[in-house]
């Protein structure tokens, strides 16, 4: 192939979601090309919670959104993703009081059903936890998990009969201006001439910028989790928040639970080009730690491995996207920060109206890549790191 009317670097799921809803808009022959595998690597790695708790207007707006696709997964997401909405608990402790306050009045706002949950409401909920320390819960029934690899998978062959064409395999290796315009996306199977690119390299989306001289900043992170087999009679469990012990944790199937470190993250620093994917002794004991605290019937679980991969994150913890000034047909759509599976799909389907000269239901200028210039981070009630 020699032509495309759009070329989107990167299969995870900011690629396949923008390659996805631009092939369903019409747009013509879109191309997406990935170097490795479609959702390799931190897509496939996700533990694909889907939950509505954000404090920033637009964050929320876009939840809100990916949860309906999410419950609408045939319809909107090209088949069936795995959604199990089995209900998301966020546990408060009294020094989050207020911004569990501020994130319950702003889900009802956007109306969101949750739920005010007293210590004594969680304890008949979810017996299986211990509350030291938990002042209230904030549940939100609708939400739970899907399968990553499967939306991801979905959303490409769903697409395939409007023009999309994936190339799992293919590495890009640069991008091609004629001025200030793009005009070709260089691969290992050669060019590929386009007036659109779209980059949704994921942890490489800094090398692809710098094809085109810019120069993003992006911090990586290991991210971790691991496998436990709950006890016989253990008893079904909601996805679970847990900001005070900084860890989540949420059922896989019918036979296990993964968890995970949770909100405020530590960054681990990594190299996107060499990060073990092993779960490392040390950080198996960090997980286990506040896991066993909250808790205590998995302290004798028997554990069932782990794996570590990749955050790719910006100087606010949000998504980059939009266009670039002054290169025309080029489209930045990455760094989703630990957020990217959830937002992928409804950020996807907004950038593609975008692309195609319309506006959008949702404005995603506040992603735009210039924000940070502008002096107009986004924040967050949570603070620093990755909270939303």
């Amino acid at each position: 192939m020699k032509t495309a009317d759009a070329v989107v670097i990167g299969g995870g799921i900011m690629g396949a979601s923008a390659a996805h809803f631009l092939a369903r808009k019409g747009f013509g022959r879109v191309v997406l090309i990935e170097r490795g595998r479609l959702a390799g690597v931190s897509t496939g790695h996700s533990a694909a919670i889907v939950r509505t708790y954000y404090s920033n207007p637009i964050t929320l707006e876009l939840a809100k959104r990916a949860l309906h696709m999410f419950e609408h997964d045939r319809a909107l997401l090209g088949g069936d993703c795995g959604f199990r909405p089995i209900g998301f608990l966020l546990l408060i402790g009294e020094r989050l009081r207020a911004t569990g306050e501020h994130i319950l009045e702003s889900e009802r706002r956007h109306g969101l059903h949750v739920e005010d949950l007293s210590p004594e409401d969680i304890g008949e909920f979810a017996p299986q936890l211990s509350l030291d320390g938990v002042a209230r819960g904030i549940l939100e029934p609708r939400s739970g998990y899907a399968d990553p690899t499967r939306t991801v998978e979905n959303l490409v062959a769903a697409a395939r009969p409007w023009g999309l064409e994936p190339r799992a395999g293919v590495a890009a290796t640069g991008v091609r201006l004629r001025g200030d315009r793009v005009v070709a996306v260089e691969s290992e199977q050669g060019m590929i001439e386009t007036n659109v690119a779209v980059n949704a390299a994921g942890p490489w989306a800094g090398r692809v910028g710098s094809w085109l001289g810019l120069g993003y900043s992006l911090r990586w992170s290991r991210e971790s989790d691991l496998f436990v087999e709950p006890p016989a009679g253990f008893g079904d469990l909601p996805v679970v928040s847990d900001p005070g012990l900084r860890f989540y944790l949420r059922p896989c199937g019918e036979d296990r639970i993964i968890v995970g470190l949770g909100a405020p993250k530590d960054i681990e620093p990594v190299d996107p080009d060499d990060c073990d994917s092993g779960l490392d002794p040390g950080t198996r004991e960090r997980i286990e730690r506040p896991l066993f605290e909250r808790i205590p019937a998995l302290a004798n679980a028997r554990h069932l491995g782990g794996y570590a991969s990749i955050y790719t994150i910006t100087d606010d913890w949000h998504p980059i996207v939009g266009p670039e000034p002054g290169i025309e047909g080029y489209y930045a759509f990455f760094g989703g920060s630990g957020h990217g599976f959830k937002l992928g799909p409804p950020i996807g389907e907004a950038l593609a109206d975008v692309i195609c000269g319309e506006t959008p239901a949702i404005d995603l200028s506040p992603f735009r890549p210039g924000r940070f210039i502008d002096g107009e981070p986004l924040t967050s009630a949570w603070g620093e790191g990755n909270r939303g």
